[in-house]
């Protein structure tokens, strides 16, 4: 099974992933990265910064597959 990084990218750089998830495919790494926006938020209020962060999930070769931001996750939460 593939492993996915989830660095986060906001105003004050990059914060490396140095772990990853081992997931299926690309479509599970979008909903884990969903999900893991939407936990940071409820753990802390949003700053006026947040609606900058993103997730650069990249592939074991360091590829970026896809980039989710926090507030694509905050909006998909405030429709389900």
């Amino acid at each position: 099974m593939p492993r996915y990084f989830f660095h986060i990218r906001d105003g004050d750089g990059l914060k490396n992933d140095p772990d990853g998830i081992e997931l299926p495919d690309v479509d599970a790494a979008r909903a884990t990265a969903l999900k893991k926006a939407c936990r940071i938020w409820s753990e802390r209020p949003p700053e006026p910064a947040a609606n900058d962060q993103t997730f650069e999930v990249t592939d074991e070769a360091g590829q970026i597959v896809l980039t989710v931001s926090f507030s694509e996750a905050f909006a998909e939460r405030a429709v389900t």
